[in-house]
């Protein structure tokens, strides 16, 4: 009679089920998917062991995918939302994109880079170096080209931050715009957020509306009667001072421009002056006239913003004043 046979070998356990479940709970995600379909495949055709190490695999590869999936949510999350309180300012600090921010809010950690959009978000009573100043929607439909977006933004953030020309900090203040791509354009994005950084020495600890001198003017906000210094060509705003102490130049007059398309800067010149003139023989008629008269009247971007007032000044020439050159 035949003996009987070998009992038959232990089935082994596939190396790739091992692997898969190894590199799923590492983490390794791809690996472990790989490594797991290679071992359900092989285990199956040559009757090893592992099936359930595979599946173990990929499940703990599904895991840590589900895991970072939940994690690149909650951080797309936090750079998107600010702590605040229930008036809508700043309360907490953290790290948040520019555009998440609003009107107000103050920031630090940009460095003058417009492509670097992340920075970080703190209340204004904090030091801090930036703050956003405006933020607002271009119109049309159609993309109008990158220089022509550039040019609105630009024009739209001046008008909306004039005003901090009044600052103290003016001249350590620079702006910054960030506005629509051409590909965001068509995605439907109008937006433009105008931002100041502070560039002084230190930082700041206040909101920039709170840094305004009540004695600057711009330049046609000035009234008839003022009087100013020496005019600063490098700002925007004069300081206004009383005029029984030193000063050089007194406005005489000022007139509203008609209304309608600008006419060209030739054009403006001439009716400003025109209108001066008419204006300084009335006002100093039987009187010494000053020993300089000259006016200002808006530019393009000026007329497009809504601006129609043109301004007549009076100057002394060799010495400051200390009484009005206007008549009583």
């Amino acid at each position: 009679p035949y003996g009987q046979p070998p009992p038959a070998a232990p089935a082994r356990t596939n190396k790739w089920a091992i692997a898969s479940l190894v590199t799923g709970v590492l983490g390794l995600v791809v690996l472990g998917v790989i490594f797991g379909i290679v071992a359900l495949l092989q285990a199956g055709g040559r009757g090893e062991k592992g099936k359930g190490l595979a599946v173990g695999g990929l499940i703990a590869s599904a895991v840590w995918t589900v895991a970072g999936v939940v994690a690149l949510l909650l951080t797309a999350g936090s750079v998107l939302i600010v702590d605040r309180d229930e008036s809508g300012q700043v309360t907490g600090e953290g790290r948040v994109l520019v555009v998440a921010l609003r009107t107000g809010d103050c920031f630090t950690g940009f460095d003058g880079d417009t492509t670097k959009i992340l920075v970080t978000a703190l209340p204004c009573s904090q030091p801090h170096d930036g703050e956003v100043v405006a933020k607002l929607r271009l119109s049309g439909d159609g993309y109008p080209g990158d220089d022509k977006v550039s040019e609105q933004a630009d024009n739209a953030c001046f008008e909306k931050s004039i005003q901090l020309q009044k600052s103290r900090h003016s001249k350590d203040l620079e702006p910054y715009n960030l506005w629509p791509s051409r590909t965001t354009w068509h995605d439907g994005d109008r937006e433009v957020v105008c931002l100041m950084r502070y560039t002084g020495s230190g930082t700041l600890t206040s909101p920039l509306r709170e840094t305004i001198d009540a004695s600057r003017r711009l330049w046609d906000e000035l009234t008839a009667g003022d009087c100013l210094g020496k005019w600063d060509d490098e700002s925007y705003t004069q300081r206004t001072v009383s005029c029984t102490e030193p000063y050089w130049i007194q406005v005489y007059a000022t007139f509203a421009l008609k209304a309608g398309p600008y006419p060209g800067q030739k054009a403006m010149d001439r009716t400003a002056q025109r209108g001066c003139e008419r204006r300084q023989e009335k006002v100093f008629r039987g009187h010494r006239l000053p020993d300089l008269m000259w006016w200002l009247y808006p530019e393009e971007v000026e007329w497009d913003a809504g601006h129609r007032t043109a301004v007549c000044f009076a100057e002394s020439e060799g010495r400051p004043l200390k009484k009005p050159m206007l008549p009583s």
